[in-house]
């Protein structure tokens, strides 16, 4: 193990190497006192490999559950970013990307809860992000097993993160997949709107607003998402587990159809951060910027308002990271109006252009904006000026730098803004040389080297996918140079016997 990466809690997190796959791999080890207890320790290994059952790709893959030296862990996936920093480095979430948060989590949901997995504490910290940018959701089972643990000893402790508690858990009855999507619903809110949509001095205060008190419309904190994805959330907070969403198919399949009519989503007047990567990467000098966008009533709002609620519902948000078992209540967070105050519309006479980026990729490229995973290949986002980082990714085997091509790319206020990336998969060239003391080298149309091996190592070479030059040379030999195609994914076989003088063959 490298080092301790993270605590809950009823574990330590820490980050290590697996030799075997060669890929670095998070350690969850119980920490002692929940170590000792044979049934809690037996129930944790039971969940955990229930959980590892669970194969999908919006699921964190378990790599081994166990027991070594007292210790009893299990390894998974190690995946850094979670949702938590996002939203900490960027406030909130383009629209776009709630949507397909939504989709990643609610496809993933819907697959544990056909398996008859209930996973008990969604949050965003429990929603991770792998290399492409899909969300990928983590610790299935664990507050099962925690459940279980309170349940037998009648131990002090509140299981979950009240901030996520659906109403039925709050009241502590029976729970099904429904009360996963009402967890679902409040992280999708904060992603959409910055904040939590219930806040209290301590859990008790929460957990009873989740029973009883209606949310702020999230349109409130946020102006310029879209009556269809607040209709979404707002149904995933239903209070009636009826009232929700029946499944997470029934979610994922809602979601996607939104995201797919992408510009019909309304536009208003809207408040955002800057999008530099220096002020996410930092988290400093967060000046809210006032971007005027069209309704379709050609009515804008005015700005400093908006600004201003904007500014009411951050300071509102509450900064404890609950854990799974939670500890020390929340700090106060202070109270925030209800509704805001409302100005007269301005007529707009001449409105602008609203902004667009114009993605140019491959049809089989997976495209992320700030690591975030989006539609595959050529298209068209709406509404997300300022500087992004674009990266297409196309499939290939493993080692193929070509296969990724990024650009960091400033969207105007209006208008488009078009990038063009154009990754390319690889294949391999292996060439057959003789003599033995014969070298080669695979030249780009301009002469430079992207390979080179010798005909005594039998060397192959991994290599962008198109047309190359290759070139064979010895000492006292012909030099041989001619085209060579490289097709994605196989391997090309060249044979080359070079022409040399009679005493060096």
């Amino acid at each position: 193990m490298d080092a301790l990466v993270g605590s809950g809690g009823f574990a330590w997190v820490y980050r290590g190497y697996d030799p075997e796959l060669d890929i670095p791999v998070a350690i969850k080890v119980l920490k002692p006192q929940f170590a000792g207890e044979t049934e809690f320790e037996e129930r944790f290994r039971h969940e955990a490999s229930t959980a590892a059952k669970l194969r999908h790709p919006n699921i964190i893959r378990i790599l081994a559950v166990g027991r070594e030296a007292g210790a009893v862990y299990f390894v998974m996936d190690f995946l850094p970013d979670t949702l938590d920093e996002r939203l900490r480095a960027m406030e909130k979430l383009p629209e776009a990307l709630v949507l397909r948060l939504g989709m990643d989590v609610s496809a993933a949901l819907a697959f544990a809860h056909r398996q008859s997995v209930i996973h008990r504490d969604i949050k965003t910290d429990n929603i991770l992000f792998d290399a492409h940018g899909n969300a990928v959701v983590a610790d299935f089972g664990i507050a099962r097993a925690m459940v279980d643990y309170v349940g037998r000893t009648g131990t002090n402790m509140v299981v979950g993160t009240p901030q996520y508690f659906s109403p039925e858990q709050a009241r502590g009855l029976a729970l099904d997949g429904r009360a996963d999507l009402y967890s679902l619903g409040v992280t999708l809110y904060k992603a959409a709107t910055g904040v939590l949509p219930f806040q209290g001095s301590d859990w008790y205060e929460v957990a009873r607003q989740h029973v009883e008190d209606a949310p702020p419309r999230p349109r409130l904190l946020n102006p310029a998402l879209s009556e269809s994805t607040e209709r979404v959330i707002l149904t995933c907070l239903a209070k009636d587990p009826a009232d929700r969403y029946p499944t997470g198919d029934a979610l994922h399949t809602e979601l996607a159809q939104l995201a797919a009519r992408g510009d019909s989503i309304q536009e208003s007047e809207t408040v955002v951060v800057p999008s530099t990567l220096n002020q996410r990467a930092s988290g400093s000098n967060r000046a809210l910027k006032t971007r005027r966008h069209v309704t379709r009533t050609r009515t804008l709002v005015v700005g400093l308002v908006a600004a201003a609620l904007l500014l009411a519902g951050s300071a509102a948000a509450m900064r404890w990271r609950g854990s799974m078992v939670a500890g020390s209540p929340p700090p106060r967070a202070p109270d925030t109006p209800d509704t805001p105050a409302t100005l007269p519309p301005v007529s707009a006479s001449a409105p602008a252009p609203r902004p667009v980026l114009h993605i140019d990729a491959p049809a089989s490229a997976a495209i992320e904006i700030d690591g975030f995973r989006i539609a595959p290949g050529t298209h068209n986002v709406p509404n997300i000026p300022g500087s992004h980082r674009v990266v297409a990714t196309v499939p290939s085997p493993h080692g193929c730098s070509s296969a990724r091509d990024e650009s960091t790319v400033l969207v105007q206020d209006t208008g488009v803004t078009s990038v063009s990336l154009a990754p390319r998969s690889c294949g391999y060239v292996a060439p057959d040389i003789s003599p033995a003391a014969a070298t080669w080298s695979v030249l780009t149309a301009s002469g430079g080297a992207l390979a080179h091996g010798s005909g005594a190592g039998g060397d192959s070479a991994l290599l962008p996918a198109g047309s190359h030059a290759l070139e064979v040379s010895a000492p006292y030999c012909a030099t041989y140079r001619a085209p060579v195609i490289v097709t994605s994914g196989h391997t090309t076989h060249v044979r080359v016997r070079l022409l040399c003088e009679p005493a060096h063959q």
